[in-house]
């Protein structure tokens, strides 16, 4: 009962900080950033995409190594850690896309095909059933990703909780001062994130070498 009840409080308090800053908080931070040429400190941009650049070509690898240890019957419990971690990462993506296309909201900027935006053509909201790319703000791809990589690896890997925070913060704080997501869109990105990492490091189970 007692975990129904914090997945609830969990759900109630992060809807109405959704709601709290699509309302009052979003439009204004990111014009506050755009104003103040954000986008000219090229550290953010590395912390904001390089850190869940470099994780995705880790885990690609770590998928070819993990394969090849499972054939030859070699795979112990580390492997099967940073298997759930990977798993977690995955799932995540997944379940953001899938997001994305019911929310269809409006991005930040124009990235990518034309797309329309807040600040080049003052539009704000959603498009719901919307899918594509020009249509894929909420939730954020980026926070979910390493939210849920972070989570998983604190659980699974506690003695470097001080590694884990560190780089979803860096992730997650790069990314709304580059102005690439709405905080909502960060927030909602976040809490998918510490779902799938959460209950995909909760099937961790010790094993024995195989």
């Amino acid at each position: 009962m007692s975990n129904i009840r914090n997945l609830a409080l969990f759900f109630i308090i992060g809807i109405a900080m959704i709601v709290f800053c699509y309302f009052f908080v979003d439009r204004q931070i990111v014009w506050f950033l755009h104003d103040h040429h954000f986008r000219s400190y090229k550290i953010l941009e590395i912390f904001a995409n390089d850190i869940t650049f470099w994780i995705t070509k880790v885990i690609a690898i770590f998928y070819i190594y993990f394969f090849i240890k499972l054939v030859i019957k070699k795979t112990n419990d580390l492997d099967y850690k940073v298997l759930l971690i990977a798993n977690a990462v995955v799932i995540g993506q997944f379940l953001k896309d899938f997001l994305k296309g019911i929310f269809g909201r409006y991005w930040t900027a124009t990235f990518i095909d034309n797309n329309p935006s807040l600040i080049r053509d003052h539009v704000y909201g959603f498009n719901w059933f919307h899918s594509g790319n020009a249509y894929a703000s909420f939730p954020s791809g980026h926070a979910t990703f390493i939210v849920s990589f972070s989570i998983a690896a604190w659980i699974l890997f506690p003695k470097l909780r001080w590694l884990w925070i560190l780089l979803a913060v860096l992730v997650v704080v790069s990314q709304i001062l580059m102005y690439f997501h709405f905080a909502s869109d960060l927030i909602a990105g976040s809490m998918l994130g510490t779902l799938v990492g959460y209950y995909t490091a909760g099937f961790y189970s010790k094993k024995a070498s195989v």
